[in-house]
């Protein structure tokens, strides 16, 4: 028994944002035993250090690595393990750049303050802004019953701090709206949130928060 030969080069698939698939083959004499494999990743540059990318030896011949950056190069080996030994590295893959993709979903608008017929609506940022920064979120509203409606608003962020708009004097007395929101960053429109529901907006003067304001839960 020895240990395993070098295997050839990884090959990277699936590429996204903050994602890809790494396949490899099995090294061309095994040494006499199985083997299990380290797989490794860095980015391109003078000061690069290589980094496994899995907390233990892998068993498959391929394996999904997480927790990318968007719009960054990278570059994989492989080396095979057996009982007698680790091989030498594999040649190095060829470079990829994971994407710029549109960014995630936010989370369900929550109403936070009513005023008669306006409404300040606030969210939570998503948790990937896709590799690009969100510029700007779109926020609708839907109306029930025999005339309904879609209306879309777009509110800017610039300064990367807006995750709330006002509804001012847009809603009608004694009408139920649902609220969704969904981010924008230089890729598109990501994936709107959960809709926010049982809200019915009032005549005359009636201000509220959220502290007292208790809303039926967001639906997906």
């Amino acid at each position: 028994m020895f240990p395993p030969s070098a295997p050839v080069p990884p090959f990277v698939s699936e590429v996204h944002a903050t994602s890809c698939t790494v396949t490899y083959q099995p090294p061309q004499r095994d040494g006499g035993a199985p083997c299990i494999y380290i797989l490794e990743r860095r980015t391109p540059g003078p000061d690069s250090e290589w980094i496994t990318v899995h907390d233990s030896p892998i068993t498959d011949l391929q394996h999904t690595v997480d927790n990318l950056t968007p719009a960054t190069q990278y570059e994989f080996r492989v080396a095979a393990v057996n009982k007698k030994g680790t091989s030498e590295f594999s040649p190095i893959s060829l470079m990829i750049e994971t994407p710029v993709e549109m960014p995630g979903k936010p989370g369900c608008p929550e109403v936070f303050e009513v005023i008669g017929t306006s409404v300040r609506l606030q969210w939570t940022a998503p948790d990937s802004d896709g590799g690009s920064a969100i510029t700007k979120y779109t926020v609708v509203y839907y109306t029930t019953g025999d005339d309904p409606k879609y209306v879309p608003f777009p509110v800017d962020d610039t300064d990367g701090e807006s995750t709330s708009y006002t509804l001012r004097n847009l809603l009608q007395p004694s009408t139920a709206y649902l609220f969704a929101v969904a981010a924008v960053n230089i890729v598109g429109t990501g994936p709107w949130s959960d809709l926010k529901t049982g809200f019915t907006a009032h005549s005359g003067t009636l201000r509220t928060d959220s502290t007292n304001f208790r809303p039926k839960c967001c639906i997906s």
